[in-house]
């Protein structure tokens, strides 16, 4: 019994953590090329002006400049091949969540929603967030459920710290003209 039990925790294991299959590697690798991308571009990223405050120095009440955001969401579908039309649906959405969230508080002196980068998932520059999600100290795994997938990011884990300290980070991805592309931008994974 006892070798039956270590045969099956044997194979559930090696299933768990086996190395990415080569769909799931091409998802793995468009996120880091997006990142290489970004931390390249981060000028012009940052250079769409998609929010403006309405006070005298661009203080609040804020509000989301739609037709930037437009100009932004043509400059992703001609100039970044690693997002799809997904990824410009979540923006949007996320912009429309800030617009509400600055019309609610009209007062509050942080852009909500952009108080952080969105794009590499931190108040870190891109330079130090790139190696986080990149290491190879790292584990990856690749959910694929038909033309949706996850990537999840299990960060290094620190010295001394059990398997169940380690912190994951996701994100979305789908397939659009038989290609992998994100679908939103990386979000600490709620467990």
């Amino acid at each position: 019994m006892k070798q039956v039990l270590s045969l099956f925790l044997l194979v559930i294991s090696h299933t768990l953590f086996a190395q990415l299959n080569p769909e799931q590697e091409s998802i793995r690798q468009t996120f880091f090329s997006f990142l290489k991308f970004y931390e390249q571009n981060q000028r012009t990223f940052n250079g769409f002006r998609v929010y403006k405050g309405k006070g005298q120095y661009g203080e609040p009440p804020y509000r989301i400049q739609w037709q930037e955001a437009e100009r932004y969401f043509a400059w992703l579908r001609k100039q970044v091949p690693y997002v799809g039309e997904a990824y410009i649906t979540a923006e949007r959405r996320h912009f429309q969540v800030s617009d509400s969230l600055f019309k609610a508080y009209p007062d509050e002196e942080i852009p909500m929603g952009f108080d952080y980068d969105r794009w590499a998932g931190g108040q870190e520059d891109i330079k130090y967030t790139r190696p986080y999600y990149t290491s190879p100290k790292n584990k990856y795994r690749v959910i694929i459920n038909g033309d949706k997938a996850e990537l999840r990011i299990g960060g290094v884990l620190p010295p001394g710290a059990g398997e169940d300290e380690r912190e994951w980070s996701v994100v979305p991805f789908a397939k659009e003209k038989g290609k992998w592309k994100m679908a939103g931008n990386v979000v600490p994974l709620e467990q």
